[in-house]
């Protein structure tokens, strides 16, 4: 079982008891990348690369994201956050690090009036140097596995969900999953991108996403 399923209401107290009330069942969701679409990234320590921050501390919402988020559940959109975090996996930063810099973007967001519906990462690498943690699993991005677990457990409507991401691996799970698919063409995160998969939208930031799916609002 990805250890992902145990975090899946942490982010937003009371999401369960939301999800099983008859208003939002088969609610449509966007499932959103949290690095270089929620928060900055910053350099890697080993390659300087920018990557996910490894302490609370290096934590910083990018500029417009909350509000973004915030126009995303106006329309209707439950939210839940969909990341690889492999950095425990890798010997980088250890479990309890990542589970503070995840709070950090939660508290960030709370006090921006931002809560999310759910949350689920993938602490799994194919070269993992945590024996656990090593392998070919199901939930790591590009698979499917965290979005159909997440829509599973939310009652989420996946053919009205939208996945936002700044990666190829976003839009791959986003069309495994059969939701929407919109890329942020973040300059940081240029190089988790090739340009395949073909995204069905792409934008410079959250705030865009969300306009782009307020202008579409009345073909769900």
């Amino acid at each position: 079982m990805c250890p992902a399923r145990t975090e899946l209401a942490r982010a937003a107290p009371g999401a369960a008891q939301r999800a099983t009330s008859p208003e939002a069942a088969r609610r449509p969701a966007v499932f959103l990348d949290r690095d270089g679409v929620l928060n900055e990234l910053v350099p890697d320590p080993s390659t300087g690369l920018p990557e996910s921050p490894l302490r609370s501390a290096d934590v910083r919402l990018l500029p417009g994201a909350a509000a973004g988020a915030a126009e995303l559940q106006s329309l209707g959109f439950a939210l839940v956050v969909v990341t690889n975090q492999p950095a425990w996996a890798k010997g980088k930063a250890s479990r309890e690090a990542l589970l503070a810099v995840h709070q950090q973007v939660v508290d960030l967001l709370a006090a921006e009036g931002v809560a999310l519906d759910g949350w689920r990462w993938c602490l799994h690498h194919p070269e993992a140097l945590v024996d656990e943690l090593r392998g070919d699993c199901r939930c790591r991005k590009p698979r499917p596995g965290m979005l159909l677990d997440a829509a599973a457990e939310l009652s989420l409507d996946l053919e009205r969900s939208w996945i936002i991401g700044d990666s190829d691996a976003d839009v791959a799970a986003g069309r495994e999953a059969r939701c929407g698919t919109i890329l942020v063409a973040n300059p940081s995160s240029a190089h988790r991108r090739s340009g395949s998969p073909t995204p069905d939208a792409a934008v410079q930031s959250l705030p865009e996403a969300a306009a782009y799916l307020r202008q579409r609002a009345h073909r769900w």
